[in-house]
């Protein structure tokens, strides 16, 4: 397994924590790897764009879940 992979895994393990409906707290994609793509402008790390970043911790936990479920079609169709 490759270091893309095992930060993909990583990432999918978050994912299925982060939309449990039965969740009081919604946890943060971050995986420390803090690099952005100058192509797609996502965190290589978190698939997430630098607004998404930035207003993470001000987000309700609905909106929270939203960023994850686009997290994983970005995943799903991104190849980096």
């Amino acid at each position: 397994m490759n270091a893309r992979d095992i930060r993909h895994q990583r990432l999918r393990d978050k994912l299925t924590m982060a939309l449990d409906p039965q969740s009081e707290f919604v946890i943060t994609p971050c995986i420390a790897v803090c690099q952005m793509d100058p192509v797609s402008q996502l965190c290589e790390g978190c698939f997430r764009d630098i607004q998404e970043i930035a207003r993470w911790g001000s987000l309700a936990n609905a909106q929270k879940r939203e960023v994850w479920r686009q997290i994983d079609q970005r995943m799903n169709t991104l190849n980096f």
